[in-house]
């Protein structure tokens, strides 16, 4: 080698030695002490904050692994001070109450001591609770009122006679029907009918049916009827425990006192509530089940009266 490859050499060593007694100096120890242990939390794949990677050399910020490690440590031991500082100490003076059976007494009612006469000004009033026998014995009283039973009787708003008017018939008038049909080998019995019939809102009337009512000027009148599937087709709420029956009848004239497709759509909903409550399937008018092909098609029939009825009153 020549002499200037040496000198050159030489000042590259002593280039290289400056550099590590700087960092030496600078980093107060070893550089790389505690780099492989990260702080708390931090992942291992992901590099800890102020370290960054450039051309694959690892540099370091004045913060060291060491002082994070310390500063994290710092915050948790103050959190949990913090922690105990708002958590309020039991009272442990007080003995913890144990749970006591507790015997509750009946609401109380004043009743007389006498059954038979009634009391006097002067008698005293006992409350029924302190009156009632012990446990086990007949407790059964003959002038303690019966105990409320629920019964499914029809009120007698939903089966009053309502006054209505029938549809008027008209060169145009077409009658569309629904059944609601009970399942194959059953009937529908007659409280379960009316009270279905009931719940729909439909009125008991004209011709001892139930109607959909509708009041235009003044007057009352039929939008479509339900019948007795069975001649002679009448449903009246007198007879209700004798009527057994496989289905019912739903008819709507068109044109009827409102618009024909709203009205349809109405009979169909209630087809539909009726056979939910009794059980049934609701058919078309050909005694299969109606399908929303047949209901659109019946929708659009109805449409096509109501358009031709219009034109009939636009020509007078």
């Amino acid at each position: 080698m020549s002499i200037v490859q040496w000198l050159v050499l030489a000042l590259v060593i002593l280039v290289v030695a400056g550099a590590y007694w700087y960092i030496r100096r600078q980093g107060g120890g070893d550089p790389w002490r505690d780099m492989e242990e990260p702080a708390d939390g931090a992942g291992h794949d992901e590099p800890a904050s102020g370290d960054s990677y450039v051309v694959g050399v690892r540099t370091l910020n004045k913060e060291t692994p060491a002082d994070r490690k310390a500063a994290a440590e710092a915050a948790r031991a103050r959190q949990a001070e913090q922690a105990s500082e708002q958590t309020p100490e039991a009272d442990r003076t007080r003995a913890v109450r144990q749970p006591t059976a507790v015997r509750r007494r009946a609401v109380s009612r004043t009743t007389a001591v006498s059954t038979d006469d009634k009391p006097s000004q002067g008698e005293t009033q006992v409350r029924s609770s302190e009156a009632e026998p012990p446990r086990g014995a007949d407790s059964t009283e003959p002038n303690e009122p019966e105990q409320t039973t629920v019964t499914t009787e029809i009120p007698p708003a939903a089966t009053e006679r309502v006054e209505m008017v029938a549809p008027e018939r008209s060169e145009h008038s077409q009658l569309f029907m629904l059944y609601v049909a009970a399942p194959e080998g059953q009937t529908f019995d007659g409280p379960d009918i009316h009270a279905a019939l009931a719940k729909a809102d439909l009125k008991f009337g004209l011709n001892d049916l139930y109607h959909r009512v509708t009041e235009v000027h003044g007057v009352t009148e039929s939008v479509f009827c339900v019948a007795n599937m069975l001649k002679p087709g009448t449903l009246d709420p007198v007879d209700q425990d004798q009527l057994s029956t496989p289905g019912l009848t739903l008819f709507l004239l068109v044109p009827a006192p409102i618009e024909g497709r709203p009205a349809m759509r109405d009979m169909m909903e209630t087809a539909n509530r009726i056979a939910t409550a009794l059980g049934g399937h609701v058919l078309d008018d050909n005694r299969a089940l109606l399908k929303a092909q047949t209901a659109q098609y019946m929708l659009d029939q109805i449409a096509e009266i109501d358009r031709r009825a219009r034109l009939g009153q636009r020509r007078r």
